[in-house]
């Protein structure tokens, strides 16, 4: 009688304390998801061993007792997946989970050959491909590293994904964190290739190992159109050689403690990259680093600053916005900073210095500086801005800078378009951008009445043969095609430079010209020819009250650019 009445209890109370549990099981190669088993396994006294299985949507339920589970997925032909400490004292609905065709592999130690499609390797030591040795990375091709491993490529690794089946270097776990696997360290000498990749889930913080990152980069490589994420360190460090080569190119980084850091003294470019939601930096380039190429990237969300500079770089249309400290930061160096968009973060463009490195002195020129918190140009130490001209300055809520070069911020004259201006011809109005939404196409866009249209240094040529906008997006181009200076087609004779009474332009016959622009070294207008034909030489009689000085030039036929330069008059 009493076994009898306990039985009848733990039933009773097994429905009471009980919850229902659901989710979706799905199968990488079908459309029916049925018959897939579900066991839900006790971890805790209190669970009760159950199993279901699922739909052919995938869908499945259960009603388990209140405890703690590991619950596994299983069908025949296809990898086993399973989730621990699985907590039920509420209704539960689990993420969906895939469970995967592809065969399952062990590797370790030396690895070489081809990773071919429909397999997945699991990683259960340090991998290593050998000098002079490739390993071949088919498309679609997963790499899940089951412990605290690494990646070292001495040799060569050719990693190919593509737009809609990339592939994956990831972590083991069913639950994945951002520390689950160590790194991939890059020492080719020739040139290694990871393109449409995800590296994701990896390495560690570790103040005794400060010069190790997720992605390590010691030799060549092209790292492009990859996604970079969820690691507890930085997510790209470069340290390439005097001749080595390196491409971070059309990459998406995010969740991590750096996007970039980029140093040595090999050529890098990192161009049309976003860098987003890192708790650090988004782009930071060490000092002495005089070879890299930071162009095109959209940098936002960052928790302390957007990009850093400590060399004498060129920084050039890039997007920085809603970065928490400063969107460029500048210290112990002097970049060009040209044609960016820096809007919506605390200060807008930032330099410091201290004692001992009293050199930073940045060239700010045709830049969008708008609506960040505080300043758009702020100096922590006794340094200025080499120069400031060319730039559309508006709406910071502590002004234009607190220590600029003199006269800067002075409206006294108007720039070449009427526009109200200082001595540098910046100016301080709305820039009129299309959109400042991030996920519409239109954003940072120029409407085609903006102050900014050809309104930058003219000095500054672009694939349309005007003058260049101020700001990031050249109006009618884009962030990473309206960017490129035009080159030069022809070799152009211009005589005699220094001159004192006429200038002559001459040209082979097959590279005419119909019209050339003068301008002073502000961007000021200070002649037009335009003839009834095309030519292939002319001669220019300067103007009597021309002074001595400096001035630039630009050849045309049509709306191509032939050439562009500048001359002395004595």
């Amino acid at each position: 009688m009493k076994k009898t009445l306990l039985l009848l209890l733990i039933l009773i109370s097994s429905k009471i304390f009980a919850t229902d549990v659901s989710g979706n099981v799905f199968l990488d190669n079908l459309t029916d998801f049925s018959n897939c088993l579900i066991t839900f396994t006790p971890v805790s006294p209190s669970a009760v061993q159950a199993q279901t299985t699922s739909q052919s949507n995938g869908n499945f339920i259960a009603n388990l007792a209140n405890g703690v589970y590991n619950i596994k997925y299983e069908k025949s032909g296809y990898q086993t997946y399973e989730l621990l400490n699985v907590f039920v004292s509420t209704a539960l609905v689990l993420n969906n989970v895939t469970l995967s065709s592809n065969n399952l592999i062990l590797v370790s130690g030396n690895v070489s050959g081809a990773w071919t499609k429909g397999n997945t390797y699991k990683v259960t030591g340090d991998i290593i491909v050998p000098f002079g040795q490739t390993l071949t990375i088919e498309k679609g091709v997963e790499i899940k590293f089951d412990g605290y491993y690494s990646l070292t490529v001495n040799g060569t690794i050719l990693a190919n994904g593509s737009k809609d089946n990339y592939i994956k270097f990831t972590s083991a776990k069913a639950i994945p964190t951002n520390q689950d696997w160590n790194q991939i360290t890059i020492n080719s000498t020739t040139t290694s290739i990871m393109d449409y990749c995800i590296i994701e889930y990896g390495k560690i913080y570790d103040i005794n190992n400060n010069y190790e990152s997720f992605i390590n980069i010691n030799g060549n490589f092209n790292l492009t159109n990859s996604i970079i994420r969820n690691s507890n360190k930085e997510a790209i460090r470069t340290r390439s050689s005097s001749n080595g080569n390196v491409n971070i190119i059309n990459n998406k980084i995010y969740n991590c403690s750096y996007g970039i850091l980029s140093g040595g003294t090999g050529k890098i470019i990192i161009r049309n990259n976003e860098v987003h939601d890192n708790t650090l930096f988004g782009i930071y380039i060490g000092m002495d680093s005089n070879s890299i190429i930071v162009e095109g990237n959209t940098v936002y969300n960052c928790n302390y600053m957007g990009i850093l500079v400590s060399s004498n770089i060129r920084v050039e249309r890039n997007i920085v916005f809603n970065n928490k400290y400063y969107g460029i930061f500048t210290e112990y160096s002097k970049p060009t900073i040209v044609n960016n968009t820096v809007m919506f973060n605390q200060n807008g463009i930032g330099l410091y210095d201290n004692e001992t490195f009293k050199i930073t002195n940045p060239i700010i020129n045709s830049n969008i500086i708008t609506n960040n918190l505080y300043y758009g140009i702020h100096s922590q130490g006794v340094n200025k801005p080499d120069s400031v001209s060319y730039n559309l300055i508006y709406n910071n809520g502590s002004g234009v800078g607190n220590l600029l070069p003199v006269g800067v911020g002075s409206v006294i004259t108007v720039n070449k378009n009427n526009i109200p201006s200082d001595a540098y011809y910046n100016i301080f109005v709305d820039p009129e951008f299309e959109s400042t939404i991030q996920t519409e196409s239109t954003f940072c866009s120029l409407r085609s009445d903006s102050p900014a249209v050809n309104a930058g240094d003219p000095s500054i040529i672009v694939w349309n043969g005007t003058i260049v906008d101020i700001g990031a997006k050249e109006l009618g181009g884009n962030l990473s095609t309206g960017v490129i200076t035009k080159p030069k087609v022809t070799s152009v004779k211009v005589f005699p430079n220094p001159t004192t009474n006429y200038l002559s332009f001459e040209t082979n016959e097959n590279s005419a010209f119909d019209s050339i622009k003068f301008f002073d070294i502000n961007g000021k207008n200070i002649d037009e020819i335009k003839l009834n034909e095309s030519t292939s030489s002319y001669q220019w009689k300067t103007p009597a009250n021309l002074n001595k000085g400096a001035y630039l030039y630009i050849i045309m036929n049509g709306k191509s650019v032939i050439d562009s330069g500048k001359f002395i008059k004595i």
